[in-house]
């Protein structure tokens, strides 16, 4: 009964750890495909930004890059 008892712990021991090791791997792995996700999310904004800008400015007159600079006193 004893080397039973012993026999599963050294068991369970080996397996917490593997466990443990594929756990944190596999963390490790999700954040970095959730940064992934965030920056193609980031990017996909600010092309719908741009995207509505061009539709709300459509018909108006466009600005050099002179005048903007002049606008806002820049040189």
């Amino acid at each position: 009964m004893l080397l039973w008892f012993v026999k599963l712990v050294i068991e369970k021991t080996f397996m917490t750890k593997t466990a443990e090791r594929t756990v944190v791997r596999s963390i490790h792995q999700k954040r970095e495909q959730i940064a992934t996700l965030r920056e193609e999310l980031e990017e996909l904004n600010d092309y719908l930004d741009l995207t509505e800008a061009r539709v709300r400015d459509e018909g108006k007159p466009r600005l050099t890059h002179a005048d903007v600079k002049k606008r806002y006193g820049l040189k």
